[in-house]
This record gives C-alpha cells, structure tokens and sequence, in this order.
C-alpha cells in the first residue's frame, strides 16, 4: 500500500517544483517614455486626424479602419504616385536635441500594390540631408523600427516623411499607423 503512494505523491512534488520553477520568459516591448511625434496613430479623441502631419505633394491620403494591433481606431492610407515618393506623402517634423543622442523610430505599416517608404531626414538652416530610408516590403502589418545615432546643433530638426511609393505603371498604396520617434539616451 504504502508503495502505491510513494510513486504518485513523488510524481505531485515534482510537478509542483517544475510548475513554479517555470518563469514567463515572454518579450515585450518597453514602454515608450516620450514620443516625440505628435498624433503618431492618426487620431485624435476617436476620430481620424492629420493633426501634426503636413500634406506633401497632390498625393491622395485616406483613413482606413484596417488598423495594426494596439493601433487604435485609424490608421492613414497614402496611395502611390508617379513622382518621387520623398515630395509626396505626408510628413511631420520633431526638433531635435542639441549634442550627440541615440534616438529610436518605430512605425507600423504594410502595403498594396506597390511599397511605400518612410524616409528620415535632418533638417539643417541651409540644407536637408536624408539620414535613413525603410522601405515597406510585406503586405500584413509589420514594425519597422531602426535606432540611429544623431548628432544635431540647436537649430536642427528630424523630418519623418510616409510615403506611398511611385510607381509610373502601377496602382497602390501603404498603410501606416503608431509613428514613434523617442530619445533614448
């Protein structure tokens, strides 16, 4: 008798070690402590807004409700163009902070047809220099993010430019949603 439970009793203590010897080893993403773009899902109190955001170009912009996850209610659509993608699109610009900083930039998006960029710009009294470009290659919402080193004087700024991409033969558009730009050291 006294065997039957030794078997069980050791098989229910060392179940009980492993359970609570398991740990939660998923990744998550840390929180974002300053965004330094302003309207990043393109929205404002529930409702679709270019708030912050500047037109470039005769590029068509629409809203969609086809949102990434957590990405609220909207997300913005901007169909392609025969032109270059870098006047077309929409953008909006964040000063940036004087000295060398590592800043990091994340935005989600997907595409149709033909891929949309985003491209990153400094914005200097007498030039704009283009730093860095990611072009939109999957057709599901995807996180593009990069994390640059910048080293900007007082008057500098960051232009993020969203774009559809070009195209002389063919239609499309890219979607894009929760636009994040935040100094991390």
């Amino acid at each position: 008798m006294k065997n039957r439970l030794i078997i069980p009793s050791i098989i229910l203590i060392l179940s009980i070690l492993f359970f609570f010897q398991c740990k939660d080893d998923s990744i998550t993403s840390p929180e974002i402590e300053q965004n330094l773009i302003e309207n990043p899902s393109f929205e404002e109190d529930g409702n679709a807004s270019l708030e912050g955001w500047i037109i470039a170009g005769d590029t068509l912009n629409q809203f969609t409700n086809d949102t990434p996850p957590n990405g609220g209610n909207w997300a913005v659509t901007i169909n392609s163009v025969w032109i270059s993608p870098l006047i077309n699109g929409i953008y909006t610009t964040v000063k940036l902070s004087p000295g060398t900083h590592i800043y990091r930039f994340s935005v989600w998006a997907k595409y149709q047809g033909v891929t949309g960029s985003t491209n990153l710009l400094i914005v200097k009294p007498d030039t704009t220099i283009i730093r860095r470009s990611i072009q939109i290659i999957d057709t599901l919402w995807k996180q593009y993010s990069l994390i640059d080193t910048i080293s900007a004087d007082g008057s500098d700024s960051l232009r993020v430019i969203l774009s559809g991409g070009g195209s002389q033969l063919l239609l499309g558009k890219s979607f894009f949603d929760l636009c994040t730009f935040e100094l991390v050291e």
